[in-house]
């Protein structure tokens, strides 16, 4: 019978052991960054933000009328440091925005509504929400104040002209260099990832945020709703 050393022993029972241990399941926190994220909870007992309808997020990447999620604000947003922002649109207009504590502030903006609208100008729901946009501006023109946003407004600037006449987009559109540091901000407030779901609609009333809608949806709704704040 063949004998074996001490240290052959040792050596036979690391080499099972290491065998033995490569067949256990990775945990989960080892899963890639994005699969994490959508095997998290969507509910916790700090979370802020009710579902009311819709199905998975739309990010940036994927956006498609399909996918509608809107969502109520129901309880007060995580108290943040005074910030002031510049929103300025392409004709050197510009409104000052400014987030103190839970509430946004509209420096120059008399509208008790205010609606903002995080877009892309390459984006079709973006597209064809524009237009809907506008009517409702028009129709509610001195209880309601729509701010567009332009996200990444370096690298679609040049796009921004065709966009609006194109979709008679002729609400107010900020492409100010400071678009990106506001909406990190807001996205934070509402506990968004940071690849916004676009487009993004959100209702102000008096600087309380109350309702947001995640990609293009019915206009119907959002002018519910809007009728439903001003009878408030």
């Amino acid at each position: 019978m063949k004998t074996y050393s001490n240290i052959q022993l040792l050596s036979i029972v690391f080499t099972l052991l290491f065998l033995l241990d490569g067949c256990k399941e990775k945990p989960k926190d080892e899963l890639p960054h994005e699969q994490s994220i959508k095997n998290m909870p969507e509910t916790h007992s700090k979370k802020i933000i009710e579902e009311i309808k819709g199905e998975k997020d739309i990010t940036e990447e994927n956006t498609t009328e399909k996918n509608i999620s809107r969502k109520e604000i129901s309880a007060p947003l995580s108290s943040k440091a005074d910030k002031l922002f510049h929103l300025g649109d392409h004709n050197g207009f510009k409104h000052a925005v400014s987030i103190e504590n839970e509430k946004l502030l509209f420096k120059d903006i008399p509208q008790p509504v205010v609606i903002l609208n995080f877009f892309s100008t390459w984006s079709l729901p973006c597209q064809g929400e524009a237009p809907y946009l506008a009517d409702l501006q028009k129709k509610y023109e001195k209880e309601l104040f729509v701010l567009g946003i332009l996200l990444h407004p370096d690298d679609h600037l040049q796009e921004l002209e065709t966009f609006i006449q194109k979709n008679n987009a002729s609400f107010f559109i900020s492409s100010s260099s400071e678009n990106d540091a506001f909406v990190k901000e807001i996205a934070k407030m509402l506990h968004l990832p940071d690849i916004l779901p676009i487009p993004l609609t959100i209702i102000y009333k008096d600087g309380h945020p109350y309702r947001y809608y995640e990609g293009a949806v019915p206009v119907e709704m959002i002018e519910h709703d809007i009728k439903s704040l001003l009878k408030q």
